[in-house]
């Protein structure tokens, strides 16, 4: 009888060890394998929140961060499947959605004030934006700076003909920088510090094209295959970027340590380019002036559709969608999850 007993509970205790494996795989197989999230070297709370690995305690999942250098790079790895969240420049996302790039737009990381600017060599004879007519200036193309050299053109009435514009990442701008073979760029930081302390000055920044009705930020958008089928993946990695405006606007000299780690800068310095920037905490979100709500959406999608509509004038981009497309690929439903949470 003790025998029987004893095979009873050994077969009891197989069978609850096959059905606890099979839950794991079953629980398994509802995530991916790894999240690839596209992050961009922009001082903001993604930085801070990738420093501290905080959506990596909550993922359940190996992260991996991939370098994209403009809204161009991330839309190509999100169409090609390769990135799954990742962060553009506003004009970025305009472009994409005009050009059906499947994504969802899922939170603004900040608006971009004295962060991006045109910056010019201090011997190159430019003084204003009229003198730019003749100089090379190097631009990453689809990048929010592209959007605003054009619009500084605009402005001013310079036919962007008549400028030799080059497409440069901020590497490549920085090297064609120091060999002397442009004249200047519309840059953001860290680049932009690095322009400055070689010669460089400041033309015009992109706070005063903003005040003058080209309002651009950074935003980060989620496949939208991906946010389909882990939704609570994408409401996870907006509570680490809520996690991270908080913890700068209560401690910003922390806030700055990680950053300057990320960056390899002095920690003042990571402070100065934090401050260039406005961030936007998850409240700030869900106001009518950006995402709004999932029952009333926010005045970004209109700002976005004027974007595209700027883009396709200055032959960027063919066509621009009705505004209502815009408003389709906006989705605060994940803030609004992550914020109740």
């Amino acid at each position: 009888m003790n025998k029987k007993i004893v095979l009873l509970c050994v077969l009891l205790a197989g069978i609850a060890m096959v059905s606890a494996t099979a839950a794991g795989q079953s629980e398994s197989s509802d995530l991916p394998g790894r999240v690839v999230i596209g992050y961009q070297a922009i001082p903001n709370g993604q930085i801070i929140s990738k420093d501290f690995g905080w959506f990596e305690e909550t993922a359940g999942v190996p992260v991996e961060w991939v370098q994209v250098n403009s809204g161009s790079e991330l839309n190509t790895g999100l169409a090609a499947g390769s990135i799954d969240i990742g962060l553009s420049g506003s004009s970025g996302i305009a472009a994409g959605i005009a050009n059906q790039v499947p994504f969802d737009v899922i939170w603004v990381h900040d608006i971009i004030g004295d962060n991006e600017a045109l910056v010019v060599k201090e011997d190159s004879g430019i003084t204003d934006i009229q003198s730019l007519a003749g100089k090379k200036i190097a631009v990453p193309f689809g990048a929010t700076t592209h959007y605003h050299l054009l619009a500084a053109l605009e402005l001013e009435g310079v036919d962007p003909e008549t400028v030799q514009i080059f497409d440069m990442q901020p590497p490549d701008a920085l090297a064609a920088w120091h060999r002397g073979d442009i004249d200047g760029s519309f840059i953001w930081e860290p680049t932009l510090a690095k322009m400055l302390e070689s010669g460089g000055e400041v033309l015009i920044y992109s706070r005063k094209l903003s005040e003058n009705g080209y309002l651009t930020g950074d935003i980060t958008v989620a496949r939208k295959g991906f946010a389909e089928k882990y939704p609570d993946l994408v409401v996870k990695y907006i509570a680490s970027e809520i996690k991270a405006v908080d913890f700068y606007n209560n401690d910003p000299e922390a806030a700055a340590e990680a950053v300057s780690r990320q960056f390899d800068i002095p920690q003042a310095e990571a402070l100065r380019q934090m401050k260039s920037l406005v961030l936007l905490t998850g409240q700030d979100q869900l106001t009518s002036a950006y995402m709004g709500t999932s029952d009333s959406i926010g005045n970004l999608a209109s700002v976005l559709k004027a974007t595209a509509d700027f883009l396709v004038s200055q032959n960027t981009i063919k066509s621009a969608p009705d505004v209502d497309v815009f408003k389709a690929a906006l989705h605060p439903e994940y803030i609004e999850q992550a914020l109740e949470q």
